[in-house]
């Protein structure tokens, strides 16, 4: 399978595309994705982030401590 990702603006609501000599393929999915910097989703992951609860550095240390046993096996 040949992929190609890039940017593009978008101009009275189109967009124009130009593939390499050597693409190939006959037929194609398009998938367009929209990279606006006020996109929900990444808003909505971001302010998740922030929300989420801090590990403290005891917890962190015990994970520490279990992957080292763990490792040992392996």
């Amino acid at each position: 399978m040949q992929a190609i990702k890039q940017f593009t603006e978008v101009i009275n609501g189109s967009i124009h595309i130009s593939l390499p000599e050597n693409f190939t393929a006959k037929r194609v999915e398009l998938i367009i994705l929209s990279i606006d910097e006020d996109n929900t989703d990444s808003s909505n992951f971001r302010q998740f982030l922030l929300e989420s609860p801090e590990m403290m550095d005891e917890e962190f240390e015990a994970i520490q401590e279990k992957r080292r046993h763990l490792n040992q096996w392996t």
